[in-house]
C-alpha cells in the first residue's frame, strides 16, 4: 500500500543522483503518477509464491518494498513504536552497459522511525545508495537485504517461508536491533497475494505479511555524546510487496492500518480516497486466532472518524476512528499513541503507533498496531 510514497521518493531520488549530490527538491503528487517503463512486468495474475526466493528482489517489477512496524516495551514499563523499511526502485527497464558498479540500475533507500510513546517524542530518518559496491542490494545465501549500515537478515535453516529475522538500522540519534520471530504463519492477501488497489488490469502488487512477529532486542539513544540501550520486548509485523504500476488518476492518498489484538487476531485494511476525499476502494484481511484468512471488501468494513490532528503547515490528519465489521461483530476504537508521528522527508507522510479498545464477538479485545495516511500533506 505505499506505491505512492514510493513513486514520489522516487523522482526526487532519480533527480538526485542525476545532479551527484543529495536535494530535496519539491514534486507534486501529479508528477508521481507518471508513466510507468513498459518493460517491466505488472501484476495481473495469481502466481506461485516461491521460498526463500521471493523474500528477495524482483529487478523485472519496478517497485518493491520489505516493511517492518511494531510495538515495543521496555522493563521500566516505557512503550515505544518503530518503522523500518527498505525500498527498492529500478531506474528503468534497460540494464546499463556501463561496466562499473556505479552504473547499477537499482536504487535502494530505507525510512526509519522511533515513536518514544512514553516521553511523547518522534524520530525519524532516510538514507539511499545505489546497488553496487556493496552498498546495497539483496542476497539469497545468506537471505540479507541492506542499505548501507542498515540491513534485514534472515535465518532460512527451519522455515524458508517464515524466517526468523534481524533487522539492525541506525539514524543519528538513535538506532535499533530487533530479532522477530514469526508466531504465526505467513498470510497472502487478496487473492491468494495478487493485491488488487483499484479496478484497473494490473494496478496491483504482489503481497504478504508475517502478521505477528515475536520481538526482542535493543533500542538505542544517543543524545550530547551519551549512549542510552533499551532493552525491550513486544510484536511486530512486517508487509512484503512488489509492484509496478501507479495509482489511478483518481486516487490520491490512502489510510491503511495494521491491527494486533491480545484474542490473536489480527486485521489488514486500506482504503484509497479520490480527489474529494470519497473512498473509491478498499479491501483487507481478516487474521483469526488459529491464522485462517477472511478478506474484506468495501462493504464489510466501516471507518468513522471521530478526530483529528493539525501539523505545522495547518493540515489535518485523522487520528482517531471507530472500525466496525458487522458481520463478524467487531468494533474497535482506534486512537495515535501521541499526535505527531509525521515523517517529514522527501515526502510527507503520517506512519505511527495506535492503540486499540473494544469488542471481537463478545470477548472485550484490546491492542495495538500502526496507521499510515498519506495524500493528506505536501
Amino acid at each position: 500500500m505505499r506505491i505512492l510514497i514510493y513513486l514520489v521518493l522516487i523522482i526526487l531520488i532519480i533527480n538526485s543522483c542525476k545532479e551527484q549530490k543529495v536535494e530535496k527538491p519539491k514534486f507534486t503528487i501529479s508528477q508521481a503518477m507518471s508513466e510507468i517503463d513498459t518493460n517491466f512486468k505488472k501484476a495481473t495474475t495469481v502466481r506461485e509464491f516461491i521460498f526463500p526466493d521471493d523474500h528477495i528482489a524482483h529487478n523485472d517489477y519496478k517497485l518493491e518494498w520489505w516493511y517492518f512496524t511494531g510495538n515495543l516495551s521496555s522493563k521500566n514499563g516505557n512503550k515505544y513504536g518503530y518503522q523500518f523499511t527498505i525500498f527498492r526502485n529500478a531506474l528503468s527497464g534497460k540494464q546499463s552497459n556501463l561496466n562499473s558498479n556505479f552504473a547499477a540500475n537499482q536504487l535502494y533507500f530505507y525510512h526509519l522511525a522511533l515513536t518514544d510513546i512514553s516521553n511523547n517524542k518522534f524520530y525519524y530518518f532516510e538514507d539511499f545508495a545505489r546497488e553496487g559496491a556493496n552498498l546495497a542490494g539483496t542476497s539469497l545465501e545468506p537471505l540479507k537485504i541492506w542499505v548501507n549500515n542498515s540491513s534485514i537478515n534472515a535465518d532460512i535453516s527451519n522455515n524458508p517461508r517464515e524466517p526468523i529475522f534481524n533487522i539492525k538500522s541506525s539514524a543519528e540519534n538513535f538506532a535499533i536491533d530487533l530479532k522477530l520471530i514469526p508466531e504465526k504463519l505467513i498470510v497472502f492477501h487478496g487473492r491468494n497475494g495478487l493485491s488488487q488497489k483499484s479496478n484497473e488490469i494490473g494496478n496491483a502488487s504482489y503481497y504478504y505479511s508475517l502478521t505477528r512477529l515475536k520481538t526482542i532486542g535493543k533500542i538505542y539513544k544517543f543524545d550530547n555524546g551519551n549512549k542510552e540501550i533499551i532493552n525491550v520486548e513486544g510484536n511486530s509485523w512486517f508487509d512484503r510487496e512488489w509492484s509496478t504500476s501507479a495509482l489511478s488518476k483518481d486516487q490520491v492518498g490512502w489510510d491503511w492500518f495494521s491491527i494486533q489484538l491480545d484474542d490473536s487476531t489480527e486485521i489488514m485494511y486500506f482504503k484509497l480516497r479520490d480527489t474529494l476525499g470519497r473512498t473509491n476502494f478498499a479491501k483487507g484481511t481478516l487474521i483469526n486466532k488459529n491464522g485462517n484468512t477472511k478478506n474484506l471488501y468495501s462493504n464489510d468494513v466501516f471507518l468513522e472518524i471521530k478526530d483529528y490532528w493539525i501539523n505545522d503547515k495547518g493540515q489535518k490528519y485523522p487520528s482517531k476512528w471507530v472500525m466496525t465489521i458487522p458481520s463478524e461483530n467487531i468494533k474497535l476504537n482506534i486512537s495515535t499513541q501521541i499526535p505527531d508521528q509525521e515523517l517529514k522527508l522527501t515526502v510527507r507522510y503520517y506512519e505511527g503507533s495506535i492503540k486499540i479498545n473494544g469488542f471481537n464477538g463478545k470477548r472485550d479485545v484490546s491492542g495495538f498496531g500502526y496507521v499510515e495516511l498519506t495524500g493528506y500533506s505536501n
